[in-house]
């Protein structure tokens, strides 16, 4: 006997589309624009954001799993591709920079392209979540 996958639940694609645009949010504090018009580094504002990164990532590879193990075929290689680097890259990115922190201005730009890598990630995620 075989058994039947049944279509996901439109809860998981609400949850993660709910999820990366919250992670989106999150990361959009840190972005070339938010920091051109803040005018400064600000370390109050990254340990922030790492924090809300690092409390977001449980409900999104929750919302994930449930999107990706509940499906019939129904997503394409790159959604799941997109998706999968969104979890891979959130978790060694946020690893690295518990690790190393920026502890000044110019430590900062690394950490930063590694966060704005990121946020390209999610931006592409959405965008394919979208078009499906």
């Amino acid at each position: 006997m075989r058994l039947r996958r049944q279509p996901p639940p439109p809860d998981d694609f609400r949850q993660l589309r709910a999820c990366l645009a919250a992670i989106d949010e999150a990361l959009q504090q840190v972005s070339p624009e938010a920091l051109r018009q803040r005018g400064s580094w600000n370390q109050a504002l990254f340990v922030a954001v790492l924090e809300r990164l690092e409390a977001l990532t449980p409900a999104f590879q929750a919302a994930l799993t449930g999107y990706l193990c509940c499906g019939a075929g129904a997503r394409s290689r790159d959604q799941v591709a997109a998706l999968l680097a969104v979890d891979r890259f959130s978790a060694a990115y946020l690893y690295w920079t518990r690790l190393f922190p920026p502890r000044q201005p110019d430590e900062s730009m690394f950490v930063l392209s590694l966060l704005h890598d990121l946020g390209d990630r999610v931006y592409a995620a959405i965008g394919l979540l979208d078009g499906a």
